[in-house]
């Protein structure tokens, strides 16, 4: 009989014991691992977000809000900025790019945003291929023609062809809301997935918006009674950028803000509840090693007997050491497993619900941090039968082979 195959026994014979040590390991596993990668996938569902956005420009206020209702298609919309500022944005010689942006309107919680056909050319880097790709369709190419994100959709049911109305404002109402019932909008494309809030968005010129909104018939002679919620403003240089950043904030119509400003304080924010969640799951991996130490050095005093039987019989020391050695490696391997398994199937269950709350996606993933804390925890259940292991190579075998 092989000493793994001795060391299995030994575990199936106190199964109840062994059963419980694998648990808390796995508990402990599992609550590390989900910590990392839920904050790993946050972090990378945010940063992905906010990918082809450069600087954001809208109406004084709350730079969060702003960014969070712009990019992330969340919070209440601020005021609008003038169209004539946002013209004058467009035509500044420093900008290569000036994407406006209306919001207000939903159809059944997802949110139409009134942009150009320009915001379709986004892109993460000059080297990059555009950010939005058509699945379906085409781009909107006069009024009331809509692209749907693939999120709506999919979550819609709608189709090239197919129909919809609008409701007021930016959450879905309680009632059916037909606010805007003398303006239908067609579909007449379906964009690919990104897996950002984008995906949950409805896209539509901006004479939609300004139309449904009753400027329709003084649109070509009142254009400045129209108005902006936000614009996307990428201008030619660095420097041209800083010198605008600084310009729009001095001024009082508008403010500059810079997504990645506003998301590294999100990323602070999260750091701290993520320390505390991360030193409470080594605690639990340290409660984790203290059982195995716990259960083996119980099993071992508990087999004083047996041991010295071993050892009369001819099995070495070393040989009852590695018993109990293989014991501790075979119940962290086990509780591993177990905690790997368990932790990615909570964070998938976690993340699904995260990505429905704050609109981004977050992703699920094992990376070599998840592999070292693996790695680490089967390291500590080694450890962790040494000392079992010694007070097994400690027991006299004249003593308790006597024994009654």
């Amino acid at each position: 009989m092989s000493l793994l195959h001795m060391a299995w026994r030994n575990l199936m014979n106190r199964r109840v014991q062994t059963l419980i040590t694998v648990i808390v390991v796995g508990i402990g596993v599992a609550m590390t691992l989900s910590i990392m990668m839920l904050s790993a996938g946050i972090k990378q569902g945010i940063a992905k977000a906010s990918e082809p956005f450069g600087m954001i420009v809208g109406s004084k206020g709350s730079a969060n809000q702003l960014v969070f209702n712009t990019i992330f298609l969340m919070d209440n919309p601020l005021a609008n900025i003038s169209l004539d500022y946002y013209r004058t944005l467009e035509n500044d010689p420093r900008v290569t790019q000036a994407v406006p942006f209306a919001l207000g309107d939903n159809y059944k919680g997802f949110r139409l945003v009134g942009t150009t056909p320009s915001f379709f050319a986004l892109k993460g880097k000059p080297s990059d291929p555009p950010y939005f790709r058509l699945a379906a369709g085409r781009l909107f190419e006069k009024p009331f023609e809509a692209v749907l994100g693939a999120k709506v959709a999919k979550e819609t049911g709608l189709k090239v062809g197919d129909r919809l109305i609008s409701g007021h404002g930016v959450a879905k109402s309680l009632q059916h809301d037909e606010g805007h019932k003398d303006h239908p909008y067609t579909v007449v494309g379906i964009l690919h997935g990104v897996s950002a809030p984008s995906d949950q968005g409805i896209y539509v010129s901006m004479d939609s918006y300004w139309i449904s909104h009753e400027h329709a018939e003084e649109q070509k002679h009142e254009e400045d009674e129209h108005g902006v919620t936000a614009a996307l403003v990428k201008p030619r240089s660095y420097v041209d950028l800083m010198k605008m950043y600084q310009e729009i904030n001095q001024g009082k119509e508008a403010q500059a803000v810079f997504p990645g400003q506003v998301i590294a304080k999100i990323f602070d924010m999260m750091g701290s509840g993520e320390q505390i969640l991360t030193y409470i799951s080594y605690v639990v991996l340290g409660m984790a090693g203290l059982t195995v130490v716990l259960a083996l050095y119980g099993s071992t005093v508990e087999r004083r007997r047996t041991v010295a039987i071993l050892r009369a019989i001819g099995a070495s020391r070393s040989a009852v050491v590695t018993i109990v050695l293989l014991e501790s490696v075979l119940v962290v391997l086990f509780g591993c497993v177990m905690g790997t398994a368990l932790g990615g199937g909570l964070t998938w269950l976690l993340s699904d619900y995260i990505g429905s709350q704050i609109s981004v996606t977050v992703s699920v993933a094992y990376s070599w941090d998840t592999a070292a804390v693996i790695g680490g925890v089967a390291l500590l259940g080694m450890v962790a039968g040494i000392l079992p292991a010694i007070g097994a190579y400690r027991t006299e075998t004249a003593r308790y082979l006597h024994t009654a």
